[in-house]
């Protein structure tokens, strides 16, 4: 009776971890068409709770019509196991919600104001790739910066 129990309870556990589950599969072109100026970046961490939650991937920039700098930032949301899940769901941080902005800077490093140097709001799925985007404010920047944190 014991052993029934207990068995049942476990299966019960099991299909209860696996409908916490709300997590993204996706599927790309293998073969790409594109061709990105994917750019070097040098990281400076200080949380690694975010760090171990979000992956930042890549970055790329190209130059719009207008001629302005835009960049890409691609990030992962890299919580996608059950326990993992779990842990989110009971903290109330599925989906994850992060904020970011970018700072431009000019040919001599000085920082360009802007509208678009604010905080921006993002909600990440586990599994999902998002792409945090900005367009430089003027032709004079040359350069930029992006920084991320948790949304409070």
């Amino acid at each position: 009776m014991k052993k029934t129990l207990l068995l049942g309870m476990l299966t019960a556990a099991a299909l209860g971890f696996t409908g916490c589950q709300n997590s993204v599969n996706t599927i790309e072109n293998a073969d790409k068409q594109m061709t990105p100026n994917v750019i070097r970046d040098t990281r400076f961490v200080t949380d690694g709770f975010l760090r171990d939650r979000l992956a930042l991937t890549r970055i790329v920039t190209s130059e719009t019509s207008h001629g302005l700098l835009q960049a890409q930032v691609e990030a992962v949301n890299v919580r996608t196991g059950t326990l993992d899940q779990l842990w989110s769901s009971a903290t109330d941080e599925n989906p994850y919600k992060i904020r970011y902005k970018f700072t431009w800077f000019d040919e001599g490093g000085m920082e360009v104001e802007s509208i678009m140097s604010d905080w921006q709001d993002a909600t990440v799925i586990p599994g999902e790739t998002v792409y945090l985007r900005s367009v430089a404010p003027n032709r004079n920047c040359k350069d930029f910066r992006v920084s991320i944190r948790e949304a409070e």
